[in-house]
């Protein structure tokens, strides 16, 4: 019994001693956000098929982005490197035959755009727009690949007339610059 009363005198008083309080500040070290090692891609996809009227007839409008392992490399403004995209434009008749079928790349429209952006950002955007003037109109974004810089971008107008020509208009022209 005695043994027993010991035991429990002993833990009491290691028990109740005053512990000594830290004024250390306990947190994690920020950690660096590394880079990628290798090259990100751009979204990709399919723009759903749209059917148009345009001088009569119906035409069906396809447009697919994909990223171009082949294509020179892009960056945004990190120093993050990207594939660039090529888009497949495919514009049929309403017989079904083809009136366009054409891939476009950065290079296409880089003569459009100031040099420093031709050659760091890409092809991220390429949509119908409507049909004005006896033209399809498409809208073209030559920008930043990041996804999170969604206005960093010059824009671009792609026209197409009855006879499949060409021509490219940016805000700083005043005329059309044909292409084909």
């Amino acid at each position: 019994m005695l043994l027993m009363l010991a035991g429990l005198l002993t833990f009491g008083l290691t028990s109740c001693k005053n512990k000594k309080e830290s004024k250390d500040i306990i947190t994690k070290m920020p950690t660096e956000t590394k880079k990628p090692s290798g090259p990100l891609t751009m979204q990709a996809g399919t723009i759903p098929p749209r059917t148009v009227s345009w001088m009569g007839s119906n035409y069906r409008i396809s447009i697919t982005r994909q990223p171009d392992k082949g294509l020179p490399l892009v960056e945004d403004a990190s120093g993050n490197k990207y594939y660039d995209n090529k888009v497949h434009l495919l514009i049929t008749r309403a017989d079904g035959s083809t009136f366009v079928d054409k891939t476009y790349t950065r290079a296409d429209f880089s003569k459009y755009v100031d040099a420093g952006v031709a050659k760091k950002w890409g092809l991220t955007g390429f949509n119908f727009d409507n049909v004005a003037d006896g033209k399809l109109t498409f809208a073209i974004a030559i920008g930043s690949p990041d996804e999170m810089a969604d206005n960093e971008f010059v824009p671009l107008t792609l026209l197409i007339d009855s006879q499949g020509g060409t021509s490219v208009l940016s805000q700083s022209q005043d005329s059309d610059d044909e292409e084909e």
